[in-house]
């Protein structure tokens, strides 16, 4: 396989990773809007507002946990999409 073969299956690598990147982006980012509606509904159901306040709602504690940690994954992915090469 030649070099110039070579860049080009790099490009449509590159570029491949970048939309797989950006789709589970837009993704990542939908759960989140829709574990903060849930959390939400969860503390006006609860009638507690405050995650320090030892009655706040077992299910409100979970789902903050889950959306914290795709907010982390949703980090890291924009930190990997920042280290791809832009394609001329």
């Amino acid at each position: 396989m030649g070099a110039a073969s070579q860049i080009g299956n790099s490009s449509i690598t590159a570029l491949r990773d970048v939309l797989v990147i950006q789709t589970m982006l837009e993704d990542l980012q939908r759960s989140v809007r829709i574990l903060d509606c849930d959390i939400a509904t969860e503390e006006a159901i609860g009638g507690i507002g405050d995650a320090a306040d030892p009655r706040y709602p077992l299910l409100a504690r979970t789902l903050v946990t889950r959306r914290d940690n795709l907010k982390s994954t949703i980090r890291a992915l924009k930190e990997r999409l920042g280290q791809l090469t832009p394609i001329a």
